[in-house]
């Protein structure tokens, strides 16, 4: 019997609902692959404590982190709490007098800023509550009346310059000087203007502009304070701030690093992030920590690249490494890192894995110019993890600074960074061009001479005749004759003298390979498809569908408009006029293999020139095929492309409609199968 009671008992404790904060990490480790996904990796970070379960927090805001003390803003209860993280004790200090204090920050003097969103001031305490500084809304002329003053946060330099973030702050992060003066605004973000914007601000006068427009930039959510005196600065993207609750992932730069000019640094191509960043954390060996309301933290080295992104939100359950809602987040000088809940009223820490740590080092080696060790720190966390682009463009990066070009190469193309790879191989083709400058030269009066052998015997009355007489050389004295004069080309086209269905089929053929060649197998700094998954029959549609109905519409507009022009002839013009990108993108094409990014002009320019001039020819073409004048022959390729433009938006209709009707009939199925069959 007493067993019985004993094990009802057990029972009956096991199934009580308690907060549960569970010893192993619940939250996982991701960074980005070679190929620019998400794949998840080795733990970087691992839970650690939990601070200040029983002290019975109300709605914190802020903490921060010096010289082993954590500050603590314990907004709710308007007070100010100090923990020293060595002897694990909290001590709250003798401040008062706050309303709702949002934002903390202690200099090196032990001198305590808060910036006091109910208040509409910025205090500076001593340790023992006496009030140093006050700072009310400005005065200045520099300040606008129509500006909001609800400090959120507030950090210092230095040399005593304040910087605060306020609720709204579009203007950017406002300055102060050490007796708390207004200096202006620092930072302030950019507005982002659509097409349709741009197109509206070019025609529409200043009096509809401002009825119409009513755009203010992203405002800076929250600061902190880099190395240097720079600042860090996070902002939040309000067009998907109503996506969904979950992080979500975005390019941009809602993680900035300033310099003294405002002008973020931290990386120019815009950086991995979120959209939701509601605080940013200086790590001491450079980079920084972002936190998303959602928990998720952003781990950022030096120059802006992500290393690794943890954390998460705790959806069913309280468990270690999971947030209900993150508020802030500090770092210590060890390299731990610590995030505010400001729903459950606790500090949870994070404490560097093995392999956090590995990695931070070859970053400080390859920082430091130790290159040697950085380089063999890197090959053994890419024994870790072969997918990691960041330890692809590690390795890439010190075999650059040591000399060896060509291996820099294959990691930069394996991290799919093309402006690296780019500097790479130009070393690699200098090298090259230094080695074999002889060869080059006799190799190009080689070529020369053999042109001119060749223009000689081109003079020659026997050649003449074999041209005439071989339907592939006869064929290539055409094209060549209609490069010169597309008009008189269309008119024999037109009249049954010179080109053939047969032979434009071949020149469709080699377009489809040239545009392919074109999309997909450009040299690799200058190939789009480079990192995307790229579907075949997706791309050939963009060039088959429209050149379809370009040929469809121009016959039956012509038709219509009374036009001269049979399908057989606007089919094999078409065809010819487009010759110029046919025959010339090889040899742009060709460039894409030996030119380097900051000479990619030069293939910008040439295919700009190609499809100008098949442009050109097509409109030639139009006029000469259907006997248009040239206004006649505008409008009907005008009409053209509305035709082409319907016709793919009725091809989408139907696609989708098929869709609908597929998936109702396989439901229907499924529901029949299952209730027979089953």
């Amino acid at each position: 019997m007493k067993r019985i009671v004993t094990f009802l008992l057990l029972c009956f404790l096991l199934l009580q609902p308690t907060a549960v904060y569970a010893a192993e990490s619940t939250t996982y480790t991701y960074t980005t692959s070679v190929d620019g996904e998400w794949i998840r990796t080795q733990d970087a970070y691992l839970p650690g404590e939990v601070l200040f379960r029983n002290e019975d927090l109300l709605q914190p805001e802020d903490i921060f982190i010096r010289e082993g003390q954590l500050y603590l803003l314990d907004t709710g209860n308007k007070r100010v709490g100090r923990y020293d993280l060595a002897e694990k004790t909290l001590d709250w200090l003798p401040i008062g007098g706050l309303k709702k204090p949002t934002g903390i920050f202690v200099d090196t003097e032990k001198k305590i800023y808060i910036a006091d969103y109910g208040a509409e001031c910025v205090y500076a305490f001593d340790e023992e509550g006496a009030i140093l500084l006050r700072i009310a809304r400005p005065t200045s002329y520099l300040f606008s009346d129509r500006s909001r003053y609800k400090p959120k946060n507030v950090v210092e330099t230095s040399g005593g310059t304040l910087y605060v973030v306020g609720d709204g702050s579009y203007e950017g992060v406002m300055q102060f000087n050490a007796q708390g003066e207004f200096e202006g605004y620092f930072a302030a973000s950019t507005t982002p203007i659509s097409l349709l914007e741009s197109i509206q601000e070019l025609i529409f006068t200043q009096e509809q502009l401002e009825r119409l427009f009513n755009r203010s930039p992203r405002a800076i959510y929250n600061i902190d304070l880099a190395s240097r005196d720079l600042l860090f600065s996070v902002v939040q993207d309000s067009d998907n701030a109503l996506a969904w609750n979950a992080a979500k992932s975005s390019k941009g730069n809602n993680v900035n690093l300033h310099n003294f000019g405002g002008v973020d640094i931290f990386h120019e191509d815009g950086l991995i992030d979120e959209w939701n960043f509601v605080d940013v954390a200086a790590k001491p060996e450079g980079g920084c920590f972002a936190v998303t309301y959602a928990g998720v933290i952003n781990d950022y080295d030096p120059n802006g690249e992500l290393l690794f992104s943890f954390g998460g939100r705790a959806v069913a359950s309280d468990r270690y490494g999971l947030f209900t809602y993150a508020a802030a987040i500090a770092c210590d000088e060890d390299g731990l890192i610590y995030v505010l809940d400001r729903e459950k009223g606790i500090v949870q820490s994070f404490y560097p894995t093995e392999f956090a740590l590995t990695t931070y080092d070859a970053i400080n080696k390859m920082e430091s110019g130790d290159y040697q060790a950085a380089s063999s720190v890197w090959g053994e966390l890419l024994k870790l993890n072969g997918m990691s682009r960041i330890a692809h463009n590690g390795f890439g990066k010190t075999s650059y600074f040591m000399g060896d070009y060509e291996s820099a190469m294959e990691h930069f193309g394996l991290a799919c960074n093309k402006e690296d790879y780019s500097e790479a191989f130009w070393e690699v083709r200098d090298n090259w061009i230094h080695d074999n400058g002889a060869a080059i030269v006799v190799c190009l009066i080689a070529v020369c001479c053999f042109f001119a052998l060749l223009k000689r015997i081109r003079r020659g009355k026997e050649t003449t005749a074999i041209g005439q007489s071989v339907p592939v050389l006869r064929e290539g004295r055409f094209i060549r004759r209609f490069l010169r004069h597309p008009i008189d080309g269309c008119y024999d086209i037109k009249n049954g003298k010179r080109g053939s269905p047969a032979v434009a089929a071949a020149l469709y053929v080699l377009l489809i390979a040239v545009y392919l060649w074109d999309y997909l197998y450009r040299g690799f700094i200058f190939n789009p498809a480079v990192g995307r998954e790229v579907s075949v029959p997706v791309v050939l549609a963009v060039l088959v569908i429209p050149l379809a109905l370009w040929i469809i519409g121009s016959y039956l507009i012509g038709t219509i408009r009374d036009g001269e022009g049979s399908l057989r002839s606007i089919y094999t013009a078409t065809a010819y006029a487009l010759t110029p990108y046919i025959l010339g993108c090889p040899a742009v094409l060709l460039l894409t293999y030996v030119l380097t990014n900051n000479e990619g002009f030069v293939i910008t320019l040439a295919h700009a020139v190609l499809l100008c001039w098949s442009g050109i020819n097509l409109f030639l073409s139009t006029m000469e095929i259907h006997n248009y004048k040239i206004r006649e022959t505008a409008m009907n390729i005008l009409i053209i492309l509305f035709f082409i433009a319907m016709a793919i938006v009725a091809c989408v209709i139907l696609y989708l409609i098929w869709l609908s009707v597929w998936e109702y009939v396989s439901q229907v199925l499924g529901e029949v199968r299952f209730r027979v069959f089953s």
